[in-house]
């Protein structure tokens, strides 16, 4: 039985099963089966031709995917002008060349090359191993043929532009090596993780392995490439290439693939250290600034600050920074998934911000500035006693016209060299911040010292008010007022005698100090104080430059509102006779006794000291439609101030310098023109030599220009300050800068 035919066995055992007709339709199975094979293999056909018919550019559009970014343009700030139209800052537009990655890197990537090719290529071009391999070849010889281009476009030799691509390199190697040890360790702590528990049953493995299973998403057994945004991005392999070379890279693409020209601008100024404490400085705005400014404006910033923008530092950068700051643009950049630029468009345009002209006399400015230079170079003879005069530590020269205020000159001694800032040079930056004379100090507007005897004008002023002082009576000087060791002239401290019978003319032309305590004694101590605040001590000038010392005025005399003073008043209350001759707790800046004598020169009105020029929007930038005029300040009159008192004035200043026993007049006289003015010598105290002054305006007849120089313990006024005063009016001379009347004798008061 067991070894009949099976075929009979199944015949058998089928025709008794119920409801089977043997042998019908014996192949009746396979053919089924077949149909149901062929009716798959047909979905999976048809679903192959949609995908290569109707899905080609789904799939292509994923292999082209792109990304897009948003880049800023940068502006250009203001230019500053000198009154004769020289820069003295502006922003230059600077052009690099960058390269992407792909481009530079040795040896090429395969991956990158494998890309490159089949996006060169048809989708029937792929499948040829030649058409692949000759546009590799193409590629690669594309490639070395760049870098001989860009050999010629830079300038630089094949080994200089060979060690800055080796310096890229490793430089994004190194990142690479970073992110994928930290990739492969942030792999193995989650491999450690997923270990089962050495203690776990074994049904306990089994269900965290099915629970793992139906609820974690499948992940590849092997880590994908490492790709970092370093390998995809444009390095910038030179920082600075001429404009001609950078339009021939920019409009031929094709002649120079995978570069890209970077735009961008720098402050720089041509004048370097002249005028650098007026013009001041910008630099790039850090993050914890915007930081800052987001928590002053939590509603949005209105100047619009982002990090790398600039942002005026000192002096008139950043006085006007509303004025000269421009917006930066925006442009859109598409990039491949290659990191391939594929477009770029321009969403917002830059803004330019707006020139400003200054009243700077730019000549004069270096004139004045070469003069300061001298002084603190080297020693000087005194002209007058033949001894060597002590070198200042630092001064200043301001010249400001007396009808305007206009400021001519501003020159503050020692200075730093604006360069510096653009040059990056860490190790002259460091000596300059070093330098205990500190260069960076603005004298002319923030230095205050004890005014001296040019302070004497005011007080003589205050004696003419009260109406308790004769100008023309006689007062006998015998060289101190009571006792020989106190209140006390120069000439009897230094030479022991006295200046014998002066009115107020001879007493501001001789300076003697003993008429002026004398006087101070007769009116006390308040008229002083009204008239110095009417000139304006003890407050701002108002000069458009951040930084200014308001000096100090002694307290009031008068108290508080009930006319009494504290104790503590009482204690800093001004000493009459030391205030009389610009001593006592009275200090002032240059700027403000510039102020002062050009009151005295255009008939009484105090004027506010201008840099910007007021001309109107022709001055200005015609870069923005919305240009507007700076406006102007008005001179304000000095209140109670007679034309009695500004000619008996006036007459002492011009004797200072044109009468033989003048304080100036062995100094500071000139042939060629008359020269008003006040010498001063501040006492500064602790045995060190003493502040030198000089005040004074030209042409004494017929005023234009009011100037001061001031020299930090320089000593004598008359023999330190006053040459110094002299050789700035030969400047001016010089310069054309004067309409000078013809010199008047002297009168014999």
């Amino acid at each position: 039985m067991l070894n009949r035919p099976l075929n009979a066995l199944l015949l058998t055992t089928d025709a008794a099963a119920p409801g089977w007709e043997a042998g019908r339709h014996p192949r009746g199975r396979l053919a089924a089966l077949f149909g149901v094979l062929m009716v798959a293999f047909l979905g999976i056909a048809a679903r192959l031709v949609f995908v290569q018919t109707q899905l080609g550019d789904v799939y292509a559009a994923e292999f082209e995917k792109t990304s897009q970014r948003r880049e800023p343009i940068p502006s250009r700030d203001g230019r500053i002008l000198s009154a004769d139209g020289q820069v003295l800052a502006e922003d230059v537009v600077l052009y690099g060349l960058a390269v992407h990655y792909r481009w530079l890197e040795e040896p090429v990537d395969p991956g990158w090359l494998r890309q490159q090719v089949l996006a060169r290529l048809d989708r029937i071009a792929r499948r040829d191993p030649q058409r692949v391999a000759a546009e590799s070849a193409a590629l690669l010889e594309r490639r070395e043929a760049l870098w001989h281009r860009l050999e010629r476009a830079t300038g630089l030799g094949q080994a200089e532009l060979a060690g800055q691509r080796r310096a890229i390199q490793r430089r994004v190697e190194q990142v690479y090596e970073l992110v994928e040890r930290g990739r492969d360790a942030e792999q193995s702590d989650r491999d450690f993780d997923a270990r089962p528990a050495a203690e776990s049953a074994w049904w306990q493995t089994a269900w965290q392995t099915v629970v793992t299973t139906l609820t974690t998403p499948p992940q590849r057994e092997a880590l994908e490439p490492l790709v970092i945004q370093e390998q995809l991005d444009y390095h910038r392999l030179m920082s600075e290439i001429p404009l001609a070379r950078a339009v021939e890279i920019e409009s031929h693409p094709e002649r120079y693939p995978g570069t890209r020209i970077e735009t961008r601008t720098r402050r720089v100024y041509p004048q370097g250290p002249t005028a650098a404490h007026v013009v001041g400085y910008r630099t790039p705005v850090g993050d914890d600034a915007i930081r800052v400014r987001r928590q002053e404006f939590p509603k949005g910033d209105p100047l619009d600050y982002q990090a790398g923008d600039r942002q005026g530092r000192s002096g008139l950068e950043q006085y006007y920074e509303r004025h000269l700051r421009g917006l930066r643009g925006e442009r859109r950049v598409v990039f491949n998934r290659r990191g391939e630029i594929v477009e770029s468009r321009v969403v917002r345009e830059p803004r330019y911000g707006h020139d400003l002209m200054l009243s700077l006399n730019l000549p004069l400015q270096q004139a004045c500035e070469q003069l300061l230079d001298e002084q603190l170079q080297s020693e000087r003879i005194d002209p007058a006693s033949g001894q060597p005069l002590p070198i200042p530590p630092g001064g200043a020269l301001v010249a400001i016209d007396v009808r305007t205020g206009a400021v001519l000159a501003a020159a503050s001694a020692p200075r730093f060299d604006l360069g510096l800032l653009g040059d990056s040079d860490r190790g002259r930056w460091s000596e300059t911040l070093a330098d205990p004379r500190k260069p960076l100090f603005h004298r002319a507007a923030a230095m205050t010292l004890p005014p001296g005897s040019v302070f004497k004008a005011v007080s003589a002023a205050a004696f003419l008010e009260s109406g308790r002082l004769d100008p023309e009576r006689e007062f006998a000087c015998q060289g101190y007022l009571d006792q020989p060791d106190r209140y006390r002239c120069y000439t009897f401290r230094h030479f022991g005698v006295g200046h014998g019978d002066v009115n107020l003319v001879s007493a501001l032309a001789r300076s003697c100090n003993v008429y002026f305590f004398a006087a101070a004694r007769r009116i006390g101590p308040q008229p002083l104080y009204d008239w110095a605040s009417k000139f304006g001590f003890g407050q701002l000038t108002g000069i458009d430059l951040p930084g200014e010392a308001a000096g100090q005025l002694p307290p009031d005399p008068r108290g508080g509102q009930n006319g009494t003073l504290s104790k503590k008043q009482r204690a800093t209350a001004p000493e009459p006779l030391q205030l009389a001759i610009g001593q006592s707790k009275l200090t002032a800046t240059p700027l403000q006794v510039a102020r002062m004598i050009a009151a005295f020169a255009n008939g009484g009105r105090l004027v506010t000291p201008r840099l910007a020029d007021s001309a109107g929007p022709a001055a200005l930038s015609t870069q923005s439609a919305d240009a507007t005029a700076l406006p102007a300040v008005d001179p304000v009159p000095i209140p109670e101030l007679s034309s009695r008192t500004l000619q008996w004035l006036r007459m002492g200043l011009q004797q200072v310098v044109a009468h033989p026993q003048g304080t100036g007049y062995k100094t500071v006289r000139l042939e060629s023109v008359a020269i008003a003015g006040k010498t001063g010598t501040a006492e500064s105290g602790g045995g060190r030599p003493d502040h030198a002054w000089f005040a004074g305006y030209v042409p004494a007849e017929r005023p234009r220009i009011a100037f001061v120089v001031v020299l930090e313990h320089a000593g004598s006024g008359g023999h330190a300050a006053g040459p110094v005063a002299r050789e700035f009016v030969e400047a001016l001379l010089a310069l054309g800068l004067l309409d000078a009347p013809p010199i008047q004798a002297p009168s014999a008061n």
